[in-house]
């Protein structure tokens, strides 16, 4: 039977049609949840939904009304997607998550109804104090992609699978397959706002890495532990300026120093506390594949670069049908 999956994001919302676990069409629009937030209402989304919908199964070779089974995760699920589910609070277990899908009839975007994907928290909220509250996430679609990921690997014991975009995801998945929690970093954002946005605009070039220099990340690495974060990134200026780093040093510098950052906030949570035992999973670009296996790689941890990350969401809303009995 045809499958469509959607994965809706902040900014782009993406359909992929699949028969028999092989994608048959896809389609995207530059369209998400953050047009909710500016207009007020979700008409642009519904509609950019059914459109890429539509699209996606015209790619396919066929029309969206022989798709049997839609399947929805990410942002979709949010107060200003296409209909709000609740988070699911961790730790649960991937046969869980799969059995807290909510089914909606949403007739504006397509005829069949809709199968979405619930979101997952690190705790209830009523559970909160002062003292746990920055033990507290929230995650929307990486929930899914873990899935998507487990289901391409054979791994036993703790992992830790890394998602890198704008906001950076953490999740811990643990011996049982339980999602554990996650953490959240404003990473991906950060480094575009320095990039673009700051005086070292220029000695970055006013664009990001494409080659991995292991040198000059490491040193932004040891530096972040040595000066911290905010006088680091300055030092990026310093070094163009008196050591004369090219773009391409002083790039992977800041990268150093964001993720040398990130791996320090992740050692203090409660949520990964003990991570010698755990395999990491990185996802992402291949140099952001690259960079995690140097910072983590040099702490003594064990890496493995996902290798299939096409329409990771929904290789993991079709895993997740799977442990619900649908396919």
């Amino acid at each position: 039977m045809y499958i469509a999956t959607i994965d809706g994001g902040t900014s782009n919302t993406r359909c992929t049609v699949w028969k028999d676990g092989e994608i048959l069409g896809e389609a995207k629009a530059a369209v998400g949840v953050r047009n909710t937030a500016i207009d007020g209402d979700n008409h642009q989304l519904v509609a950019a939904v059914r459109d890429t919908l539509r699209a996606a199964a015209e790619c396919a070779g066929i029309v969206s009304e022989e798709i049997a089974l839609v399947l929805a995760a990410g942002m979709l699920t949010s107060n200003v997607g296409l209909c709000e589910i609740p988070h699911v609070t961790a730790p649960i277990r991937l046969d869980d998550l799969a059995a807290a899908m909510e089914k909606r009839d949403l007739p504006a975007v397509c005829a069949q109804p809709i199968h979405f994907i619930p979101g997952v928290r690190n705790a209830a909220p009523e559970t909160l104090t002062s003292e746990t509250m920055r033990d507290m996430d929230i995650m929307r679609g990486e929930e899914t992609e873990t899935a998507g990921l487990l289901a391409q690997t054979d791994l036993e014991g703790r992992v830790v699978f890394v998602l890198p975009g704008s906001h950076n995801k953490y999740v811990m998945v643990d011996e049982t397959q339980s999602i554990r929690g996650c953490m959240t970093t404003l990473g991906g954002e950060l480094l575009r706002a320095l990039t673009l946005e700051t005086i070292l605009a220029d000695t970055l070039n006013r664009s990001f890495a494409v080659t991995f220099d292991a040198d000059a990340f490491r040193q932004g690495a040891a530096d972040c532990a040595q000066t911290g974060l905010l006088h680091g990134a300055f030092m990026t200026r310093i070094r163009g300026m008196f050591a004369h780093y090219s773009p391409c040093a002083a790039q992977n510098y800041l990268l150093g120093l964001l993720l040398a950052d990130e791996l320090h906030a992740l050692r203090k949570s409660r949520i990964f506390g003990g991570l010698a035992d755990a395999v990491f999973v990185v996802a992402g670009s291949p140099i952001m594949q690259e960079a995690y296996k140097a910072l983590l790689g040099d702490q003594g941890m064990h890496v493995i670069c996902a290798a299939e990350q096409r329409s990771l969401a929904g290789r993991g809303a079709l895993e997740l049908s799977r442990r619900r009995g649908w396919i």
